[in-house]
């Protein structure tokens, strides 16, 4: 099936969904172990017990595909030991409170809240925290994961031949200490080609995770994200294979190592290309990295805010071979360095040394291919 074939398909599904489906019944307090009570005719609320909740947030997951109904997760810290599944469904939602760090010097309190809802790993290293598997258009929203150092992976996007995991939702979500990935889209070598595809996030904090988010399957295309900030991480976005993604109003702050990358291809495919990264905020490492990619990949940078106090490494972005980029910035602090074959475009650049101003094109090392406009 063809992208533009396979997003008819998902879109009609979706549609039908929204005509044909109901809210259904609100499901009552006895059929969960813990408290639960009926929202707005179309959700369930769930209260953290202090102790294992894990098996009450699966039922009430399960309960919601069925009925039809949302599930809103009230503040405090939920213990999760094993993977919460969210399996072969359209339009389900989980909605927390908030999704600031409840136990950190970054409170809620310091963030301007007083609640939040966060879900805390207790079960075995490398697991996987929520795993959204073969569905389309789920939602979730207002969450803190904490993998505690533990947790492979907060949240696993996860497909089966012929039904694929599209239009995944995540607003205000912040995903925190994971060991692999704190958003992975499929895992790597994936055996067959169905997609994890055409994704929507909109203000997500990638804090202290071993990669922030992480793309692994080359149908994976056509994702849109908003207020993506990276803290931490010594990767925020990777794409291993997989293209086709706008990020706006991005940031990579606080204190890191010099060669942490706030985006980076690595590997390839055949749709790892047209990356648009826009309204960027630097504060330590690189913007943006294609050194070890293969495939086409073309890259426009826009809005570059160059904070970063040490003007000579890292270079703001490393071009690959096979990178052709367009640069869209002013008192940028270091320099762009390409492979022989990149080719670079510099669009309103100034090359800011210290308090000196220095030739656009000494921006860019290692390639001929510099056009200045």
């Amino acid at each position: 099936m063809s992208n533009m074939d396979r997003r008819g398909f998902i879109g009609a599904l979706g549609l039908a969904a929204a005509m044909g489906g109901g809210l259904g019944a609100v499901a009552s307090a006895a059929r969960l172990p813990m408290t639960a009570e009926g929202g707005d005719g179309g959700t369930i609320t769930l209260q953290p017990s202090g102790k294992d909740d894990t098996a009450a947030i699966q039922e009430a997951i399960d309960h919601c595909i069925t009925a039809k109904v949302g599930l809103r997760l009230s503040s405090g810290v939920f213990h999760i030991s094993r993977t919460l599944r969210i399996d072969t469904c359209v339009d389900m939602s989980i909605v927390g409170m908030g999704h600031a760090n409840p136990s950190g010097t970054d409170g809620w309190a310091q963030m301007g809240r007083t609640t939040g809802t966060c879900l805390r790993w207790n079960g075995m290293a490398g697991g996987t925290m929520l795993l959204i598997k073969s569905s389309m258009w789920p939602t979730i929203s207002g969450l803190f994961f904490d993998a505690a150092n533990s947790a492979g992976v907060c949240i696993q996007m996860h497909t089966v031949p012929g039904w694929p995991t599209s239009g995944v939702r995540l607003r205000e979500i912040t995903v925190s200490q994971a060991t692999v990935a704190g958003i992975q889209f499929e895992t790597p070598n994936l055996p067959h080609g169905d997609n994890t595809d055409v994704s929507d996030f909109e203000t997500i904090l990638l804090d202290r995770c071993a990669v922030g988010i992480r793309v692994c399957n080359d149908q994976s295309v056509g994702h849109y994200w908003r207020r993506i900030d990276n803290s931490f991480c010594p990767v925020g976005v990777e794409f291993l294979q997989g293209g086709e993604v706008v990020i706006e109003k991005t940031g990579q702050a606080g204190s890191g190592s010099a060669d942490a990358a706030f985006f980076r291809t690595h590997g390839g495919g055949e749709n790892a290309a047209v990356i648009k990264l826009d309204g960027i905020h630097i504060e330590y490492g690189m913007v943006f990295d294609s050194r070890n990619t293969f495939g086409a990949v073309v890259v426009l940078l826009s809005g570059i805010q160059d904070s970063r106090t040490d003007t000579n490494t890292p270079p703001l972005c490393m071009f690959g071979d096979q990178t052709t980029a367009t640069v869209l910035a002013s008192q940028l602090k270091g320099v762009l360095v390409a492979s022989p074959k990149a080719s670079v475009t510099l669009i309103g650049c100034t090359h800011i040394t210290g308090s000196v101003s220095r030739p656009v094109r000494k921006l860019v090392q290692g390639t001929k291919k510099v056009h200045v406009l």
